[in-house]
This record gives C-alpha cells, sequence and structure tokens, in this order.
C-alpha cells in the first residue's frame, strides 16, 4: 500500500481513498464550475481566483487532518487518538458533490427537471393533498 510518510502516520486503505476522493471532487467542481461560466459567458478571473482560494484551504483542511491525526499517534501513552482523516473529506466530499451538482444544474438548466437531479433536490415542495 502507497505509503507517502511512513515515519509520520501509517494511512489505512479507506483514508487513502477518503483523501482521494475529496481531492477529485475538488477538480471536477473547478471543471464543472469553468465549463458552466463559459457556457453562460461569465468566466470572472475574480470568481476563479476566489474559487482556488478555497479549494486551497479545502486542501488545507486536509493537511491539517493528516497532521493531527499523525501528531497523536506520536504524542505518546496519552489514551487517545484523533481519526480525523475520513470524516474532514467525508464532509469534504459532501460539499463538493453538492456544487458540483449546482454547477452543472447552472450550466445545463433543462436537466433541472430530470429524475437524476431529484435525486439531489433537497428542497421542500408542499403537496395539495391535506392542506386546508
Amino acid at each position: 500500500m502507497f505509503q507517502p510518510f511512513p515515519f509520520f502516520i501509517q494511512f489505512t486503505e479507506p483514508e487513502l481513498w477518503f483523501i482521494a476522493m475529496a481531492l477529485v471532487l475538488s477538480v471536477m467542481d473547478i471543471l464543472t464550475g469553468f465549463i458552466g461560466a463559459a457556457i453562460r459567458g461569465q468566466i470572472s478571473s475574480t470568481k476563479m481566483r476566489e474559487g482556488l482560494g478555497h479549494k486551497m484551504v479545502l486542501v488545507l483542511m486536509i493537511v491539517m487532518a493528516v497532521l493531527l491525526q499523525g501528531f497523536t499517534t506520536h504524542i505518546g501513552d496519552t489514551g487517545w487518538n484523533v481519526p480525523l482523516i475520513m470524516p474532514v473529506c467525508g464532509y469534504i466530499a459532501v460539499m463538493e458533490v453538492a456544487s458540483i451538482v449546482e454547477n452543472a444544474k447552472d450550466a445545463y438548466p433543462q436537466i433541472a427537471d430530470s429524475p437524476l437531479f431529484r435525486l439531489f433536490d433537497n428542497e421542500s415542495h408542499d403537496d395539495d393533498e391535506g392542506t386546508a
């Protein structure tokens, strides 16, 4: 198994997959955002710089999770360990999926009413039944 820092932290296979998932989804979010802006003719260097800055902050959050988890394994017999990699990367992945779906909807509005997008629709809809 690939261990980039074996002297510091031993990654489990699921942790490596979670890190990869978060990073790949971040790249997909950048691409779908750029493609959507190009389709709408709204490419803005200011928005791209801001978006890339946000992605760098998320990458730093992953680095922080790796560092904290690694440090807690070397501190000594404290009786505690901080498993942060999978929760942090999982949370980032969920955020990225939501952003990718929003970007896709902005880039291709006709797809918003498709059955696929109904899976991601989190808006509540009032039914006419049972209402006065």
